[in-house]
């Protein structure tokens, strides 16, 4: 395995410096034997700290994922030490040594020198260290222990060493604001606040048992928000003290929103009864509705805010966050599939029983269900107990592979998502979410991304039978699990691009579901199913787990085969250039290289407005602070606009845990559900998805540009072929027809897909800065274009005029009036009344 990948922390020797001679005296035959002396020096410091340590050899480039033309045994390559760690307590700022003024306390006095200093605990004197906790704690000991051993003040200047740690890409999951930039910081919940919520909001509902007709029983969370992996925490709102000068809710406009809020998903477990309505859906779903309706109602005397959704949720306010829950009962999913005409096929079967490799296709009603109310609960449940194993290793690492996905236009499909909720039996498409958007290329749902990282950190046992041992190379090693964040992230991309998609499933091992004899059968048959099933049925990807041995339930949506082939591409990259900037010792500025996309490989690109983008411009990867968000500062620190390198930037501060008082049942947030950027996405795909050329790109957590890329390059040639002038043809223009002489001299028609896409600046003039078609050839049309009698025109134009001088002025007023647009007849009409209401004064 590739050292930055098996190792937690790594400590890189720069032997090409001239002045590495003062470190390290021996010749090149002996430096490892000199390494292994600074490793056991280590190893004394950091006492429980390191499970393993190793010192080895690291190439510049990595052979795993081989690049063409490239000779690996001639590249520069360096010494090194590396680590691994025991999460439990490597991020613990204090070292606690000895009690004090034993022998014991002596040596480790002798060690750390000024460093170490006394500390009262458990009712005794101890010798401790303490290091700053907002820093890697690792880099800070080997640093001072190699500082102390070598004799030296500072080795920053010298450029001696440095060190790739577990936190080296944290920085890019926190927001930065430089000194010159008024921007202000939003409070962003912390995993215990919102576990402290989901309680709250649990105790609550269960108060209100002997005022409904059924008891709930508990509360469930399913958004990635509960587990920490969602990018961004999600934003507190706190009521202010003068709401009474603020603006309703209903005449505020988009502008006045700096913060996009969205709702997080639970669900409530009730007991269940035979008095639901068993032969109509529709009776089934109002019922449901006022059951939230009660609740509802319930929620106001204690002062707290609710909403119904239309799809049969509730939206709750509570501690700040709006939480949407909704419920279910096993009696819906028969009265779906009756009334999808289904029931005759399975009338034997319950929801448990069916099998999940069942050839009956389900409607797009019964898998929203089904994905909504028993494939997410599950899933969820088993991704929270490995992110609370994993804390300091899994939430990160899931954030740092969905950052990088929306980074290069791909977020990830959220689970569950705004237009994924069950609908019942209405299918009306929701333009709130942004699931169906570019998300059958090379979108990955949410749950598919944690699954695969799942698997790259070995946070569950790797799964093998008799005739399945596919995964990572060394998957089944004893001290595959990762500590670091970092190493789990080039862990995915080299999952990513290594595996073979096409001829092998990728078995996740959940809960044990795969220990035991009961287990390798489950393995064996997903295996067996996914060989003996054709491929073009299957989705590109196939990631099976105990509750899913299908493999297809996160990974229909997205990718598809080409949309995989990028992504393996982008992934191989992307592995490459941040394995060699790790190595070569690059500053974090020139990491954020590996997160910025290729905006020149887009057909179309669409710059927005800051005025779009405030509403996450602190997210974004490189800051652009607009005009109105300078301060007004003195001329020294304009020198430090135009050279930012020399600002000071400001750190977000750490997740807050609040308990909030209930703000009344009329209050509500605003920047709820207002997002400009995917508003502005459905306006696009309104104008031109009916032609259905393009897939969509677009950074969710910068909200600074809209990429607009061919699927099809043959079906965008064949719509801009010459047709016959034909109605039909015309109503598949919609509105952009031109027209164009063929070769043949006739007169025929084509699709102007460069003027639509033109115009899509003047349809959203507020949002949209400019478009730029950077393949114009892509969109050339056939043919010559028709020219008309320009020059008669011109005559008859001028005429007209000559004859208007000739007459008297009212008559000039007259013929002005006819010849210009209505606009002009509306102003003059204003200006009439506005004389006549002059002269009745």
């Amino acid at each position: 395995m590739d050292p930055l990948e098996e190792f937690d922390h790594l400590l890189i020797f720069n032997c090409g410096n001239h002045q590495f001679k003062l470190i390290c005296p021996a010749k090149s035959a002996n430096y490892m034997g000199w390494l292994e002396s600074l490793a056991s020096l280590i190893v004394y410091a950091m006492t429980e700290r390191v499970t393993a340590i190793k010192c080895l050899n690291i190439p510049l480039r990595s052979k795993v994922c081989r690049v063409s033309n490239f000779s690996y045994a001639t590249q520069k390559s360096f010494l090194a030490i590396g680590l691994m760690l025991n999460s439990s307590i490597s991020f613990t700022p204090i070292i606690r040594g000895p009690r004090c003024g034993t022998d014991a306390g002596k040596q480790f006095r002798d060690l750390w020198g000024d460093k170490s200093e006394i500390r009262h605990i458990d009712g005794d004197l101890f010798e401790c260290v303490i290091w700053d906790s907002s820093k890697d704690v690792t880099s800070q000991i080997i640093d001072y222990v190699l500082l102390r051993k070598f004799k030296l003040s500072d080795q920053t200047d010298l450029g001696l060493w440095h060190q790739v740690s577990s936190t080296r890409l944290s920085d890019l999951l926190r927001s930065f604001s430089p000194s010159y930039a008024s921007l202000r910081f939003p409070s962003r919940a912390s995993t215990l606040h919102l576990i402290r919520s989901l309680d709250q909001l649990d105790s609550v509902l269960r108060s209100f048992n002997k005022h409904l007709p059924l008891n709930i029983m508990g509360v469930q969370a399913i958004s990635a928000e509960f587990r920490g992996t969602s990018v961004f925490a999600p934003i507190v709102t706190v009521r202010g003290t003068a709401q009474s000068k603020l603006k309703p809710l209903m005449k505020s406009s988009w502008h006045d929103i700096h913060h996009t809020l969205r709702p997080l998903y639970a669900t409530i477990n009730i007991e269940t009864s035979s008095k639901w309505p068993r032969d109509d859906y529709r009776a089934f779903f109002h019922m449901k509705r006022l059951f939230l309706l009660r609740i509802k109602e319930l929620l106001v005397h204690i002062g707290v805010p609710s909403r119904i959704v239309p799809s049969g949720m509730l939206d709750i306010f509570i501690n700040g966050i709006v939480l949407r829950i909704g419920f279910c009962q096993p009696l819906e999913l028969s009265l779906l599939r009756r009334n999808c005409d289904l029931n005759q096929r399975r009338s034997l079967k319950t929801s448990s029983q069916i099998n999940q490799n069942d050839s009956i296709k389900e409607p797009e009603t019964i898998r929203r269900w089904l994905a909504f109310n028993e494939w997410l609960p599950a899933v969820a449940s088993q991704l929270m107990a490995i992110s609370r194993s994993h804390l300091h290793t899994y939430p990160e690492a899931c954030r740092l592979v969905k950052r990088w996905l929306s980074a290069h236009g791909y977020p990830v499909i959220q689970c569950p998502d705004l237009c994924t909720e069950p609908y019942g039996l209405d299918s009306q498409l929701v333009h709130l979410g942004d699931a169906d958007l570019g998300a059958s290329q090379c979108r990955l749902s949410e749950i598919a991304v944690e699954l695969l990282v799942v698997h790259a950190g070995g946070f569950t046992p790797a799964v093998q039978t008799l005739s399945y041992s596919a995964g990572l190379p060394d998957a089944t090693r004893e001290n595959f699990v990762s500590s670091s964040p970092l190493a789990t992230f080039l862990r995915f991309l080299r999952l990513l691009c290594v595996f073979d998609w096409t001829n092998d499933i990728l078995l996740v091992d959940l809960n044990d579901g795969f220990v035991g004899k009961e287990g390798q059968e489950k393995a064996s048959a997903a295996v067996t199913t996914f060989k003996v099933t054709p491929r073009d049925k299957l989705p590109a990807m196939v990631v099976a787990t105990p509750i899913d041995l299908s493999g297809t339930h996160w990974t229909l949506q997205g990718p598809s085969v080409e949309g995989l082939k990028r992504l393996r591409t982008l992934a191989m990259q992307s592995h490459e250039l941040l394995r060699a900037m790790l190595v070569a010792g690059a500053e974090f500025s020139d990491l954020k290289a590996v997160f910025r996309p290729d905006l020149s490989q887009m057909d179309v690109l669409i710059k927005l407005r800051p005025s779009v983008s405030k509403t996450r411009i602190l997210e974004a990867i490189d800051l652009e602070v607009p005009s109105w968000a300078l301060k007004k500062t003195s001329s020294v620190d304009e020198k430090l606009k135009a050279d930012p390198k020399g600002t000071v930037l400001t750190k977000e501060s750490d997740p807050v845990t609040l308990d909030l008082p209930h703000p009344g049942a009329s209050y509500w947030p605003t920047g709820y559900l207002c997002d400009p950027v995917t508003w502005i996405l459905r306006q696009i795909q309104a104008k031109i998805d009916k032609w259905d050329l393009f897939e969509y790109m677009w950074d969710r957590h910068s909200g600074r540009w809209i990429g607009l890329c061919v699927k099809d390059a043959p079906e965008c040639a064949r719509l801009r072929e010459l047709k016959p002038f034909t109605e039909s043809n015309l109503c598949m223009a919609g509105g952009f027809a031109r027209h164009r002489e063929s070769p043949t001299g006739s007169m025929s028609l084509t699709v102007d897909i460069q003027s639509a896409l033109g115009a899509l600046h003047l349809w959203a003039v507020e949002m949209v800065e400019w478009v730029r078609i950077q393949r114009p050839w892509s969109f050339k049309l056939p043919g010559v274009e028709v020219q008309g009698p320009a020059a008669a025109v011109f005559s008859s134009v001028t005429t007209g005029r000559k004859n208007s001088f000739k007459n008297s002025d009212n008559e000039k007023k007259e013929r002005k009036v006819r010849n210009y647009s209505p606009v002009l007849k509306i102003r003059r009409r204003k200006g009439s009344r506005k004389d006549h209401s002059e002269a009745e004064k």
